[in-house]
């Protein structure tokens, strides 16, 4: 059952409709942690209080175990104005990872899953309206397919999706994640916006060459945003660069999550004014900023200080 629409600061714009799952993190911070800590994770999570935070209208579809603790269900109630208490499903845990941050690449192993989506729980957004809303897929354990982002990229405006959930692979054995070797890309054909990084690119399209999965992603994707770690991200329009994005320095303190707040924030903008180049600002700002705190924290934003700073982001147009 997707969660109610989030009543919070309507605006105009129709609320931008978030996809995935919310999740219980297990995360390692440092070699010598006796035991790891609990955070509230899954992109749903960072991408419904980034949005509440800069006065977005927002609903999300997701599923929560039994598990999943009563205080992380009120707070996303009382900072992102999502009713958690009904996307629970009684007879299975909360889709839940361990993370390694202390290693580099980070190393990460699903511990449960919970429900995954389907096209009932996105019912009562698809219909006349569906054709004029936002729709932002961020899948973080594979619980949307393929096939369901290839019907509902079909229903819905503008459709914007982040790569990470889609191009994991689970590890049988041990349940350590990795990458696919190449998926169907047609399923892309009514995405709007694609967000990756290199590697993600080429997990899409099973090829080592970025070049060339960019040239083969672009024949069914108007644009991709496609990042590097923090130093920059680039926008591509049919597979030529378009613009790049620097953002300013800060002292990074924890990076998990700021992606998911990037492309939350770039929906809402481009959904409110379709104007690419300030969207691009905007939510590499809102990213950027957003790792000078720890954990789900870094989700509720100052929108006052996301606009200023987007003002000093460099950007070049190509």
């Amino acid at each position: 059952m997707p969660a109610e629409s989030n009543d919070l600061n309507q605006q105009d714009t129709a609320p931008v409709v978030v996809a995935g799952h919310v999740a219980i993190d297990q995360i390692i911070d440092s070699v010598d942690q006796v035991k790891p800590r609990a955070a509230l994770g899954g992109a749903a999570s960072y991408s419904a209080l980034a949005l509440s935070s800069m006065g977005y209208a927002n609903s999300i579809v997701t599923r929560v175990g039994f598990d999943f603790p009563s205080k992380w269900s009120l707070l996303l109630k009382d900072r992102g104005g999502i009713d958690i208490e009904k996307c629970r499903v009684s007879n299975e845990k909360t889709t839940s990872f361990r993370i390694d941050r202390s290693s580099d690449p980070r190393r990460l192993w699903l511990l449960a899953r919970c429900r995954e989506l389907t096209i009932h729980d996105f019912q009562s957004y698809i219909g006349k309206t569906s054709h004029n809303q936002t729709l932002v897929l961020n899948p973080i354990a594979g619980e949307i397919s393929v096939s369901l982002l290839d019907r509902l990229s079909k229903e819905f405006g503008v459709v914007l999706i982040d790569s990470q959930g889609f191009v994991r692979r689970i590890t049988r054995r041990t349940s350590e994640v990795s990458m696919h070797l190449g998926l169907d890309i047609s399923s892309l054909s009514g995405v709007d916006f694609l967000k990756a990084d290199r590697q993600e690119l080429c997990a899409w399209t099973g090829s080592r060459d970025v070049d060339s999965s960019i040239r083969q992603i672009s024949k069914f994707v108007d644009y991709i945003l496609l990042t590097s770690g923090g130093e920059s991200v680039d926008l591509l329009e049919n597979g030529k660069l378009r613009f790049r994005a620097v953002p300013h320095e800060v002292d990074a303190l924890d990076t998990t999550g700021a992606g998911d707040i990037m492309l939350a924030i770039f929906a809402a903008r481009y959904s409110e004014s379709r104007d690419i180049k300030e969207s691009l600002l905007t939510s590499v700002s809102a990213a950027d900023l957003s790792v000078r705190k720890i954990g789900i924290e870094k989700a509720i934003l100052d929108k006052m200080e996301i606009e200023s700073a987007s003002k000093s982001v460099r950007i070049r147009t190509y």
